[in-house]
C-alpha cells in the first residue's frame, strides 16, 4: 500500500516538473531607441536592476531565472540605422570572429518568422559572470526595431528544457508604441567639428587582465570630409579621461572575455575611414574608484565642447533607478 502511495507520488512529481517551464502571465515592458515593446519571461524568470552594472549600460532590461545561474540582457536599435541586407548570414560570420569560432556552421542558426517579421536565432558555447553558458541569442525585427536578447542558460541538466521556453520568450516580443528617434537624442554625448564626429555609443564596466576594474567607452567615429581618409584612432587622441583630476591609464582586458566584441572594436582602431564612413571603436580605462569620469575635449580641435561627466556604475546600484 505504501509502495502504490509513493509510486504514485512520484508519478505526480514528474508530471509537475515537466509542466513548470512556461510562460508568466505578466507582461514585461521595456522602451529603447523611443519604441515601447512588451513580452513575457519564463515563469521562474524575475526582473533584475543590475544588468547595466554586469553587462553594458546599452542594455534596456535584464531578468535572472531564480531556479538556475542564467541571465537575460536586452539591448534594441531602429531598423532606419541598420542594414538589414542578409541579416542573418552578416551576424551570423560577426559571432564566429567575436567568439573565436573556427567555423560558422559550428554556430546553430535559426531563421524564423515572427508574425510579418524576421526572427533570427544563434546558440554559442561561451561564459557568462565567470561560468560557462550556453548563449541563446535573439534578434526579434518589430514594424520599427530590431530587439537582441541575450539569454545566458546555466550548462545544467535542464538546459534543454530551458531552451524550448527561452524560445516562446523570445517570440513574445511585441512593438506597442514608436515615439520616434528623436525623444532620446537629447542625451546624446557627440564632440565633433567640420571633419569629423566622434559619438559616444556605450558605457560598462569590464574586467581587466590582472582582475582591475575598467570602465569601456564604445563609440563611433564619423569621417563628414568629402575626400580624404582619417584615422580612427580619434578618440584616444583628442578625448581625455579624468578621475578626481587624475588622468586615466589606457586599461588591458582580461584574456578571458567573450561578452562583448570589444577586441575586435579595439582592433579597429589602427584603420583608416574613407570620407563619408563611419567607425566603431572602444577605449579602455584603469578605474581609481567609483567617482564619476570627466570626459575632457581637445579644445583646439572641439572649440565649443564642454567637458561632460559620466557616471560610473558599481555593483551596489540599481541600474533603474539611474
Amino acid at each position: 500500500m505504501h509502495k502504490k502511495k509513493l509510486y504514485l507520488i512520484l508519478v505526480l512529481l514528474i508530471f509537475i516538473s515537466g509542466c513548470s517551464a512556461k510562460l508568466s502571465k505578466k507582461k514585461e515592458s521595456f522602451e529603447g531607441k523611443g519604441i515601447e515593446y512588451t513580452f513575457q519571461l519564463p515563469s521562474t524568470w524575475e526582473k533584475s536592476l543590475d544588468y547595466k552594472v554586469t553587462y553594458s549600460n546599452e542594455a534596456i532590461f535584464g531578468a535572472k531565472d531564480t531556479k538556475s545561474n542564467s541571465t537575460l540582457v536586452v539591448m534594441a536599435e531602429r531598423k532606419e540605422s541598420m542594414d538589414l541586407t542578409d541579416f542573418g548570414n552578416r551576424i551570423r560570420k560577426e559571432l564566429k570572429k567575436q567568439y573565436n569560432y573556427k567555423d560558422e556552421a559550428d554556430i546553430f542558426m535559426k531563421e524564423f518568422n515572427v508574425g510579418k517579421y524576421k526572427g533570427y536565432k544563434y546558440t554559442l558555447d561561451t561564459t557568462f559572470d565567470k561560468r560557462e553558458s550556453w548563449l541563446h541569442l535573439y534578434y526579434i525585427e518589430t514594424a520599427h526595431g530590431m530587439v537582441q536578447l541575450n539569454y545566458y542558460s546555466a550548462k545544467d541538466g535542464n538546459y534543454e528544457k530551458r531552451a524550448e521556453i527561452i524560445d516562446d520568450s523570445a517570440r513574445s516580443v511585441k512593438e506597442k508604441k514608436d515615439n520616434g528617434a528623436e525623444s532620446e537624442t537629447e542625451d546624446e554625448i557627440v564632440f565633433q567639428n567640420d571633419d569629423f564626429s566622434l559619438t559616444l555609443t556605450g558605457v560598462m564596466n569590464v574586467t581587466g587582465e590582472t582582475g582591475q576594474k575598467l570602465l569601456a567607452l564604445r563609440y563611433t567615429v564619423v569621417n563628414k570630409t568629402k575626400d580624404q581618409a582619417i584615422k580612427a584612432d580619434k578618440w584616444d587622441s583628442l578625448i581625455q579621461a579624468t578621475q578626481n583630476g587624475k588622468q586615466l591609464v589606457e586599461g588591458k582586458l582580461a584574456n578571458d572575455n567573450s561578452i562583448l566584441d570589444i577586441p575586435k572594436l579595439i582592433e579597429q582602431k589602427t584603420k583608416e575611414i574613407p570620407a563619408g564612413n563611419s567607425l566603431e571603436g572602444v577605449s579602455l580605462y584603469e578605474l581609481k574608484d567609483d567617482s564619476d569620469v570627466l570626459l575632457i575635449p581637445n579644445k583646439e580641435t572641439f572649440k565649443t565642447a564642454d567637458d561632460v561627466p559620466i557616471a560610473v556604475l558599481s555593483t551596489s546600484e540599481k541600474a533603474g533607478e539611474e
